[in-house]
């Protein structure tokens, strides 16, 4: 048995792992055997030892990670397959699930969109979704085909505003900002992908998280394109 199965949908987290060895005589040959055995309770390990003492058998009892005892016992799983990408994950399978969370992380990052002071001096929330691109851009064609007038003023919105006229100079300055954070949020979750990718043991590429900054040829790489530091 693993240190781990499933029992009722559910993984159970063995506790102990008790290591023995023993010899059988068959005719003039013996064999010896060395075993390996893991335990998830106390009633359990109990019947074993008492097994091995009746026999006069040594062993040696080894508590085991009770980090995955307090995280994983218990925690639904429908099958073995499952519950061992859950607890022994490959480390290809922890990269591929690390970039999906950095992806969703950016994405999220700018849907929340950016805060602009106008001319006014009043400070505004434009949310980015992808709707909102689409005006942002939209909008910009409209005004470089002719169809908008600057000097009428561009019909758009604040978040939870209605729609009104910015100056030219305004919904510029909000478009062009929306831009910039947009390039530096995806030049920098391509660049942290990468270094994901680079890492070699599963603790490193758990413990990275969406902000972080960059390091060594990640930075320096994201600086030549960009420059300066990624705009939270």
């Amino acid at each position: 048995m693993r240190r781990y199965f499933i029992q009722n949908g559910k993984i159970v987290i063995n506790k102990y792992c008790v290591e023995y060895a023993y010899s059988l005589q068959g005719g003039s040959v013996k064999t010896d055997f060395k075993v390996t055995h893991y335990i998830s309770g106390e009633t359990e390990l109990g019947g074993l030892l008492n097994e091995l003492d009746t026999k006069s058998i040594a062993y040696k009892i080894t508590n085991l990670d009770t980090e995955d005892i307090l995280r994983y016992d218990g925690t639904p799983a429908a099958s073995e397959e499952e519950a061992r990408r859950l607890i022994e994950p490959a480390l290809e399978e922890v990269k591929g699930d690390k970039i999906n969370e950095i992806s969703a992380a950016c994405k999220e990052t700018i849907f929340k969109g950016i805060e602009v002071t106008l001319s006014d001096g009043n400070t505004k929330r434009f949310s980015l979704k992808t709707e909102d691109q689409i005006n942002l851009n939209g909008l910009l064609g409209q005004i470089n085909l002719g169809n908008i007038k600057p000097e009428n003023g561009v019909p758009y919105h604040a978040d939870g505003e209605m729609c009104t006229l910015f100056s030219a100079a305004d919904f510029t300055l909000i478009a062009n900002t929306a831009m910039s954070f947009i390039l530096r949020q995806t030049t920098y979750c391509n660049h942290l992908m990468s270094y994901v990718k680079s890492l070699d043991n599963v603790s490193d590429v758990r413990a990275v998280v969406y902000g972080r900054e960059l390091t060594g040829e990640f930075l320096e790489s994201y600086n030549n394109i960009i420059g300066g530091e990624v705009n939270e």
